[in-house]
């Protein structure tokens, strides 16, 4: 896509939710990135104080202990915004890196000089606020799933959820979102497989 088109893409996306916007009020430039496999958008301690729109692929949120160990905090598919909300509005470091699980298009707006030319747009406010209502709906059921759900359930949740992954990524990704060890999946994986004649889900 050329430049004309990712920005219709960009508008589009918030157009879609139904509220009407005047994109006439936005001049800042947009940057474009393209993310290639493996790849960060941004790596967890960077700053992060834009806002980025997934156009195209499939990232994760990956964040690292003080002992070194890495955790999927959750996968996001194209189209959306993506980033790290407390880096763009308050710029500060981010508390988790973005890898690109497939070749990314994204592009970005630095977010002060962004929301300073739409903060007087009722519809932009309107369609971020139900944007950020989406993100605090999946938060609380992504946690109740930690708490009533089992490990099991969690996993296969995940396969009905992002079914192009669970037999391309490594499986201490998957295991570390899912909230288990690498271990206890692969037993997971045993016991579906054997529950259904020898077919992994």
């Amino acid at each position: 896509m050329d430049r004309i088109q990712l920005q219709t893409s960009f508008e589009s996306y918030f157009n879609a939710l139904g509220y009407e916007i005047d994109w006439q009020r936005l001049t800042v430039p947009m940057d474009v990135h393209l993310v290639r496999k493996g790849d960060y958008l941004f790596q967890q301690g960077d700053f992060a104080n834009r806002l980025y729109f997934l156009h195209s692929g499939l990232v994760r949120y990956v964040s690292v202990s003080d002992e070194g160990k890495e955790f999927t905090q959750t996968f996001a598919k194209s189209p959306r915004i993506i980033g790290s909300t407390k880096a763009m509005v308050m710029e500060t470091r981010a508390l988790f890196g973005i890898q690109a699980l497939d070749d990314c298009m994204i592009t970005s707006f630095p977010w002060n000089a962004f929301y300073a030319q739409m903060r007087h747009d009722t519809g932009f406010l309107e369609c971020y606020a139900k944007f950020l209502e989406r993100i605090f709906i999946t938060k609380e059921e992504r946690e109740n799933a930690f708490v009533k759900h089992s490990a099991e359930r969690r996993y296969l949740e995940f396969c009905a959820t992002y079914p192009e992954l669970k037999n391309t990524i490594p499986q201490q990704q998957i295991a570390s979102y899912i909230g288990i060890t690498p271990v206890a999946l692969s037993r997971i994986r045993q016991k579906l497989k054997l529950n259904r004649g020898g077919a992994f889900p």
